[in-house]
C-alpha cells in the first residue's frame, strides 16, 4: 500500500507548485518527505493540521518501519509533541507534565482542523442541494458534527460509537436511516463529504 510524500519542487519552471503531496511524485520533485517537514510545510501549503499529522505517521510507519528509534532527533521531537508516537517512545523525551502540555495544544489545534473540514462539507453540501434537503441534513447532524469537532468521534469502526462518518456512508447504527437513505443522495456527495472529512482534498494545490 502507497503513503503520501511530500515533492519539493527543483524544476525549470519559476511559477511550479514548491510542494505536492502524492503517493508518485510528479517530474522535478524530489521527496523531502520527514515528520519535521511534514508539520513545517502543511500549513505553509494551505493543508490542515490533521493532514500534516496522518502524513506524518504514515512517513513513520513506512520509512522508519515503524520505529521511533530510527527517526532523527527533531523528528522525535515532533512525532512526539504530536502524539504520532504511543507514551513509550513519548516517555523518552519528555515527562508527564511535559505530555499534558503538548497534549493540550494538539486537542486544540485538532478540534480547529475538523472545525475547518466540516465546515467545507456544509458549504459544499448546502450549494448541491436545496435549502429543504441542506436544513435535514443538518438537523440529522447536528449532534454527530459536535461530537467529530469537539471529540474527534468518528464511526463505530474507530471510536466504538456511532459517528459522523457512519451517518455519511450509512454504516453501523445508520444503515437505513443515514446520508444514503435519503433520495438525494449520490455516491458524488458522499464522496465528496468524506473527502473533506479525511483532509484529503485537494491534495495538491
Amino acid at each position: 500500500m502507497g503513503y503520501l510524500k511530500v515533492g519539493k519542487y527543483y524544476g525549470p519552471n519559476p511559477e511550479g507548485l514548491e510542494f505536492e503531496y502524492k503517493e508518485i511524485l510528479d517530474e522535478y520533485y524530489q521527496d523531502v518527505s520527514s515528520v519535521d517537514v511534514w508539520f513545517n510545510t502543511c500549513e505553509y501549503a494551505g493543508k490542515d493540521y490533521l493532514f500534516a499529522r496522518t502524513g506524518s505517521m504514515g512517513y513513520i510507519e513506512n520509512v522508519a518501519s515503524g520505529s521511533f528509534d530510527n527517526l532523527t532527533p527533531n523528528d522525535q521531537k515532533s512525532a512526539a509533541q504530536n502524539f504520532c508516537v504511543d507514551k513509550t517512545d513519548r516517555d523518552k523525551l519528555y515527562t508527564d507534565a511535559e505530555q499534558e502540555e503538548y497534549w493540550s495544544i494538539y486537542i486544540a489545534k485538532a478540534q480547529v482542523a475538523r472545525q475547518t473540514r466540516w465546515n467545507k462539507v456544509k458549504s459544499y453540501i448546502s450549494y448541491r442541494l436545496t435549502k429543504d434537503q441542506s436544513n435535514e441534513v443538518a438537523d440529522d447532524t447536528i449532534v454527530l458534527n459536535e461530537k467529530y469537532i469537539y471529540y474527534g468521534i468518528e464511526s463505530k469502526a474507530i471510536d466504538n460509537v456511532d459517528g459522523l462518518f457512519d451517518y455519511v456512508e450509512g454504516t453501523a447504527a445508520y444503515s437505513s436511516s443515514g446520508f444514503p437513505s435519503k433520495p438525494y443522495y449520490t455516491t458524488e456527495l458522499r464522496d465528496g463529504v468524506m473527502n473533506f472529512l479525511n483532509g484529503t482534498y485537494n491534495i495538491t494545490p
